[in-house]
């Protein structure tokens, strides 16, 4: 049987998954694997490694600095869109609204696990992607102008959260407020487990809060409703992104050279870093820009590697792996928690070390999720995802025929999105 082009579709994106998660790895085990460094008082300047490294891999403030969760969060996005993709475009509404509550059952599972899971890895984005998933909910019929109106005016509300909190809030008064941050980021000494440390987190101070993150999501969610199956749109798109991505260093040098010191950081392209604020709580327009488009071309040119390495081993061994990303992803944190907490092996490996243990741990999950996915045809947390949202086949692929032979076959829900 062929395979036709939107299950291509759906296992280029599944191809994207796989190789984002090295990025995840890497930038996550920079952290995790030289913890004695991290939390002494010389913090990232004190790991061993090359200084042009160090500063090119920063998890905070380097250029690739969530650069690849980012990528995730969009891909979120475009897998709203898919699972949504038949029902939109039945246009009936018992189907959109069956669809509705299935995103919404899915957000609430990630949500009780993310906030399990957080006590393991504080850097974890399964409770964001559950607040994801329930606000994308309502926007599955939105077209693809609204979704990028909706996009900028997030950035616009976060530049506005900001400088109200950051220049007309003293810090004293902020560090008290629903609104404040943790010192050391993500759930930091504010447990995400009480609503206040809940909602203090999801709103601006976590890892990946809905200002500006929700951005992210809804340019996902335009790209979800665009036809890649054309060699012409991942053209344009790569174009669109190469654009975002050099309009976002230009607005930032612009706006450095008009602003005054004390206002410099509204056109910073990084995530954080400014005064007693989290790591990741800035995300100024700049940011949001740069990282769209720096996401966006990644994204879009994994695809068509993927697309023209169809037959190859290793695209079928990613395109299975990426289809079981959320065991993965649970995996990825869970291993170094019980390593490190069971004293089973220190956590001070300086750079080279903690890149080969990011890059060898990311060679082993590819081949460990694409034998699950081969064996079991889903992964445990998959499974379960499936049970609380139940099963939506994606738009153009019968759902009667399971047992395709493309080359590329769609796969099963991955990350709370599409299967």
């Amino acid at each position: 049987m062929r395979t036709t082009s939107s299950t291509h579709r759906l296992a280029e994106f599944d191809v994207v998954r796989a190789v984002t998660l090295l990025g995840v790895f890497t930038m996550n085990y920079l952290v995790q694997w030289n913890l004695e460094e991290v939390r002494d008082a010389r913090g990232w300047a004190g790991i061993d490694g090359p200084k042009w490294a160090k500063s090119l891999l920063d998890p905070w403030q380097g250029p690739l600095a969530t650069r690849f969760a980012a990528t995730l969060s969009m891909l979120v996005g475009v897998g709203v869109s898919l699972l949504a993709a038949r029902s939109v475009a039945s246009g009936v509404s018992e189907r959109i609204v069956a669809d509705r509550w299935r995103l919404r059952r899915r957000g609430v599972l990630f949500i009780l696990i993310g906030i399990f899971f957080d006590a393991v890895w504080p850097g974890e984005m399964l409770h964001f992607a559950g607040v994801f998933l329930i606000i994308a909910a309502w926007a599955i019929t939105w077209n693809r102008g609204q979704l990028a109106l909706a996009a900028v005016g997030v950035s616009a509300l976060t530049a506005v959260q900001r400088i109200a909190v950051f220049h007309f809030v003293s810090p004293e008064e902020s560090w008290g407020s629903w609104w404040s941050g943790a010192q050391l980021g993500g759930s930091g000494g504010r447990s995400i487990g009480t609503p206040r440390g809940f909602f203090s987190n999801i709103l601006g101070w976590g890892g990946h809060p809905l200002l500006p993150w929700l951005s992210f999501v809804f340019v996902g969610m335009a790209i979800g409703k665009t036809d890649l199956s054309a060699a012409s749109t991942k053209a344009k798109l790569i174009g669109l992104g190469v654009v975002a991505g050099v309009g976002g260093y230009g607005l930032s040098a612009a706006g450095k050279s008009v602003l005054s010191d004390r206002w410099d950081w509204a056109a910073s392209t990084k995530p954080g870093g400014f005064g007693y604020v989290s790591p990741f709580s800035l995300g100024m327009p700049a940011y949001v820009l740069t990282t769209v488009g720096t996401s966006i071309a990644f994204m879009t040119i994994m695809m068509w590697a993927a697309s023209r390495t169809a037959g190859s081993p290793i695209t079928r061994i990613l395109a299975r792996a990426g289809k079981v990303t959320f065991t993965i992803y649970v995996l990825h944190g869970l291993v170094p928690w019980a390593l490190g907490n069971w004293k089973v092996v220190g956590q001070s490996f300086g750079l080279t070390g903690s890149l080969t243990i990011a890059f060898g741990s990311w060679l082993f999950a590819m081949g460990f999720g694409a034998a699950i996915h081969r064996v079991f045809g889903i992964g445990p947390m998959e499974w379960l995802l499936r049970q609380m949202g139940g099963p939506a086949a994606p738009v153009g692929v019968n759902p009667e025929a399971s047992g395709s032979e493309g080359p590329l076959r769609s796969g099963l829900p991955h990350m709370g999105t599409t299967e």
